[in-house]
C-alpha cells in the first residue's frame, strides 16, 4: 500500500499545473465470486455526491435545478446479490429545438460493473408501479422476473453489453446498464507517460496529451473537465471513470467545453469510459488518422450535444460504443480534408433529437478541390429510439462527391421519427442534395453515389416515408441498392411498398432487391 501511495504522489506532482483535486474517496474495486463460474467487479462512487431528491429529478432549465452529477435516490441495483451504485444523470426529452439553449433538462439512472461468466441483476424502482418492463437490446429477448408489490425486476446476463430498461412503456426514468466485460488492459502506473485519476471527484481545466501519453480514468472517478490533443501521436484515454460536464454553463452557441478533442493527431484510442453532460458536443476529432474509439458510453442532454463527430478523419474504427444524445448520435464532416475509411460497428443508440446516423451536411467545409467522402460505413447498429429526424441520411450540402457508403444490419426498436419540431424531416432514410443557409459552403453541388443499404428492420413505432433526392439532373444521387429492408414486419420491396419519395429527374439506378 506504501508503494502504490508513493507512486500516486510522484504522479500527482507531475501533473499538478493542470489539475486540482475537488475530493479523493480511496477506493478498491472488489472482485467477487458469487457464482462459480462469474467474476464481478464493482466501482464505489464518489461520496461527496450528493444523493439526488425529489426537485433534483424535476424536468425543467438547468438554470432551475442543480445540474450536477448525483448519487440516486430512488432506483437501486443489486448485482449477484451486491449493492451497486447508481448515479443519477441529465437527458433531454424536448424533441424541438430551444432557440434560448435552455431546454427542460430531465435525470435518468445509470450503473456500471465488470463482470464475466453471469450477473444476475435485482433492480428496485420504489416509485414506480410496474405494469411494463421492457431490456434492450430486444435480441437477447430477456424475460424479466417483476414483482409488483415489491417494485422489483430481476433477470441473467451472460453478455457483456448495455442494457436498457423502459418502464410502463416511457423514455422516461430509463435506466442505462453498462454491463463490461472484465478489464483486460492497465497501463503500467510506473511509467511516466501514464497520467492516473483514481476514485473519488476531480476538478481540472484541461488536460492536454503529449506523444505516447495515456490518461487512464480509474473506476469510480469522475473527472470535471476535458481531454485533448492536438498533433499528437499515440495518445490514449481509458478506464471506467466518468468525464462529467455538468460544471460547465450550457453553450448556448459561444465556448464548447468539449470533453474529448483530437485534432490532427495519429494514433488516438479512446477505450470504455464514461461521458455525461457535456455542454455541447462531446466526442470530436478534426483531421486525425489511425484512431480507435471502442466501448465508449456517452449521455449528452444539452443542445448541439453530437456524440460522436468525425470531420476530415481518415482510417478510423469506431466499436461497441453507447450513444445517447440530444443531437445527431454519429457524424461524418468534412471540415477540412477529406474523410476516408471510417467504420462503425456494434453500436448501440438512442436519438433524443436529430439523427442516429449522419454524413453532412458539411461536406466541404474547408472549400477544397475535389472534396471527397468515400469508404464509410454503419455495420451492426442498434437503434433502441429515434424520435426526432432520419435514421439513416447522407445530407450533401457542398459540391463534395460521396461515395462508396454502407447501411448493413441495423435495426431499429422504436422508430419515432417526426415528433416534436421534427416533422420537417421525418424520414427513415435521406438521402438528399441540396443548399442550406444553415450548413453550406460552397456555391456549387455535388453528388452521391454507390450506396448501399442492407438488411435494416424497423420492429416498433411508425411507418414512416424515405426521400432520395438530388440536386438537378447533374447533381444526382446515383447507384443506390436496398436490400432486405423491413418496416413493422412487412418486407420492402420496391419504392412504393417502402413509402419512399424517390425523384425521377435527380436520381440515377435506385435498386430494391
Amino acid at each position: 500500500m506504501k508503494k502504490m501511495e508513493n507512486i500516486l504522489i510522484l504522479i500527482f506532482v507531475g501533473i499538478a499545473v493542470i489539475l486540482s483535486v475537488v475530493w479523493l474517496i480511496p477506493y478498491k474495486a472488489q472482485e467477487v465470486n458469487v457464482l462459480s463460474e462469474s467474476k464481478l467487479v464493482l466501482y464505489e462512487g464518489p461520496k461527496s455526491l450528493k444523493t439526488a431528491t425529489e426537485a433534483d429529478l424535476k424536468a425543467t432549465s438547468e438554470q432551475l435545478r442543480p445540474f450536477d452529477l448525483m448519487k440516486s435516490g430512488n432506483t437501486f441495483l443489486d448485482v449477484n446479490g451486491q449493492s451497486c451504485f447508481v448515479y443519477e444523470t441529465n437527458v433531454n426529452h424536448t424533441r424541438q429545438w430551444v432557440s434560448t439553449y435552455m431546454p427542460p433538462i430531465s435525470r435518468t439512472p445509470i450503473a456500471y460493473f465488470d463482470f464475466e461468466g453471469r450477473a444476475r441483476l435485482k433492480i428496485t424502482v420504489p416509485d414506480i408501479t410496474l405494469s411494463e418492463v421492457a431490456i434492450s437490446p430486444l435480441k437477447y429477448d430477456i424475460q424479466p422476473e417483476v414483482d409488483v408489490e415489491n417494485h422489483t425486476v430481476t433477470f441473467d446476463i451472460t453478455e457483456p453489453d448495455t442494457y436498457t430498461l423502459t418502464f410502463n412503456a416511457s423514455p422516461d426514468r430509463a435506466f442505462h446498464i453498462f454491463a463490461n466485460p472484465l478489464e483486460s488492459e492497465m497501463p503500467n502506473l510506473e511509467d511516466p507517460n501514464v497520467i492516473y485519476i483514481g476514485p473519488g471527484e476531480w476538478q481540472v481545466d484541461t488536460i492536454d496529451l503529449k506523444d505516447n501519453q495515456t490518461l487512464y480514468l480509474a473506476g469510480g472517478a469522475v473527472l470535471h473537465g476535458t481531454v485533448q490533443a492536438n498533433f499528437a501521436k499515440n495518445v490514449k484515454v481509458m478506464g471506467r471513470g466518468i468525464i462529467d460536464g455538468s460544471f460547465y454553463e450550457g453553450w448556448k452557441g459561444k465556448v464548447a467545453y468539449i470533453p474529448l478533442k483530437f485534432d490532427n493527431s495519429d494514433g488516438v484510442s479512446i477505450s470504455d469510459i464514461i461521458v455525461l453532460n457535456s455542454n455541447a458536443w462531446v466526442c470530436q476529432a478534426f483531421q486525425s488518422k489511425n484512431g480507435t474509439i471502442d466501448g465508449l458510453k456517452i449521455i449528452s442532454p444539452r443542445p448541439n450535444g453530437d456524440g460522436i463527430t468525425l470531420q476530415s478523419c481518415e482510417d478510423f474504427k469506431v466499436s461497441n460504443v453507447f450513444v445517447r444524445t440530444w443531437d445527431d448520435s454519429l457524424v461524418i464532416k468534412n471540415y477540412g480534408t477529406n474523410s476516408r475509411n471510417i467504420s462503425f460497428e456494434s453500436c448501440q443508440l438512442w436519438t433524443d433529437l436529430a439523427q442516429s446516423m449522419e454524413i453532412g451536411y458539411e461536406t466541404n467545409k474547408g472549400n477544397l478541390t475535389g472534396s471527397e467522402i468515400s469508404q464509410i460505413s454503419f455495420r451492426d447498429i442498434t437503434v433502441l429510439n429515434n424520435f426526432h429526424k432520419p435514421v439513416i441520411s447522407i445530407h450533401n450540402g457542398d459540391d463534395a462527391v460521396v461515395h462508396d457508403i454502407v447501411f448493413s444490419n441495423i435495426t431499429i426498436e422504436n422508430a419515432q421519427m417526426g415528433s416534436g419540431d421534427g416533422d420537417e424531416m421525418p424520414y427513415l432514410i435521406d438521402f438528399h442534395i441540396g443548399q442550406s443557409s444553415n450548413w453550406s459552403t460552397t456555391k456549387a453541388r455535388g453528388i452521391i453515389k454507390d450506396v448501399l443499404v442492407e438488411n435494416v428492420a424497423v420492429l416498433n413505432g411508425k411507418f414512416n416515408d424515405s426521400r432520395i433526392q438530388g440536386f438537378d439532373a447533374t447533381h444526382k444521387v446515383e447507384n443506390v441498392t436496398i436490400r432486405n429492408l423491413t418496416i413493422l414486419g412487412q418486407a420492402i420491396k420496391d419504392g412504393d411498398t417502402g413509402r419512399f419519395m424517390i425523384d425521377d429527374t435527380t436520381t440515377t439506378n435506385i435498386k430494391f432487391e
